[in-house]
């Protein structure tokens, strides 16, 4: 721990160092459209015990300056990209921060980053009880979001959860993460794609908490887990968003804003989830109007009729095959076979 308290404390000149290193990849980085922003530091640590015991302190005095002086560095090169801060990985349910890095000035620009791990877990990583770590997940993410919202942080991104077996158990906690982010309307991102060799990896084996196994074969079933239909961009102000992983019906509702000329839109995964095709309803019934030019996205706009901050809600739901094209395809299936 000593290496980060001369980081956070800037002995030595560490931290300069470090913003020095901010500075040349914000530099490198600034005008490539693939990168979404800048995580200054993954999961902080305390440096001292009685920092760790003292709710909030890290964050307070440590980690709010030094963010605050890599901000600056990195809006010296790059003022438009996303900058990730997290807290001390110690102070789970409240932190010591107050605002984010660049003050509310920026926070159409900043977001604050944080992790979500159940903590009743076997060595793979998965759950031990449904009941625990439902409690568990539940309270770290809506404690997350008040504390957020009730000092105006910026932007929120749940930018780790997962790590965790292809079991039963393993896909019910990705499941259940993704609901509770939906109900929060939290953006997420999984831990982890591949296994690189990371010292951090805790699960036993490795790849376990990747989407690979050990000899290269894709988990499939987590890669079914995790593809779910949600809002990349709402033209308006969003309420609710909601997708069921069994059914593969997804609902959104918002508030439109029609001075936005943006669409809104929405991701599904076509081949996964609606392989005969979907159906979309709106309500009010003619109040958008929405189309598909690349595949498992649609835009939404709406109709001239539609009226500034009506709420609109989207659903889309798979067609199922009735009886009828069930025995018409395999009656073609059986001609096929007849003929050779």
């Amino acid at each position: 721990m000593d290496g980060f308290h001369m980081l956070y404390t800037n002995q030595h000149g560490v931290l300069d160092s470090f913003a020095s290193f901010w500075r040349t990849i914000a530099s490198t980085f600034a005008n490539r459209s693939s990168v979404l922003g800048y995580e200054l530091l993954n999961e902080p640590p305390f440096t001292k015990l009685v920092d760790a015991v003292k709710l909030g302190e890290v964050d307070r005095a440590y980690l709010a300056p030094m963010y605050k002086k890599l901000h600056d560095v990195i809006r010296q090169v790059d003022d438009k990209r996303i900058i990730f801060y997290e807290p001390c990985a110690v102070d789970l349910l409240q932190t010591g921060f107050q605002q984010g890095p660049g003050g509310v000035d920026y926070n159409n620009r900043q977001v604050f980053s944080y992790h979500v791990y159940c903590l009743d877990v076997t060595k793979q990583d998965d759950p031990k009880s449904d009941l625990v770590c439902d409690v568990d997940d539940t309270l770290l993410i809506s404690s997350r979001y008040e504390e957020a919202k009730k000092k105006k942080f910026g932007g929120m991104m749940l930018t780790e959860f997962g790590a965790i077996s292809n079991s039963t158990e393993g896909i019910k906690e990705i499941t259940r993460i993704t609901n509770i982010a939906d109900e929060y309307l939290q953006s997420w991102s999984y831990w982890q794609f591949k296994k690189y060799e990371d010292l951090t990896t805790a699960a036993s084996p490795a790849t376990t908490e990747s989407f690979y196994t050990e000899d290269g074969k894709l988990e499939i079933n987590k890669v079914r887990a995790l593809s779910r239909s949600y809002a990349q961009a709402i033209a308006g102000q969003p309420i609710s968003m909601s997708f069921d992983s069994i059914s593969f019906s997804f609902q959104l509702t918002f508030d439109i804003n029609t001075n936005i000329q943006q669409p809104t839109i929405i991701y599904i995964n076509e081949d996964l989830n609606y392989p005969h095709g979907n159906n979309i309803d709106v309500s009010p019934v003619n109040s958008l109007t929405w189309a598909s030019s690349n595949r498992n996205y649609y835009e939404f706009l709406p109709t001239t009729s539609t009226k500034n901050s009506t709420m609109i809600t989207i659903k889309i739901t798979p067609k199922t095959l009735n009886w009828f094209n069930i025995l018409w395809n395999w009656f073609k299936e059986k001609i096929i076979f007849w003929k050779k």
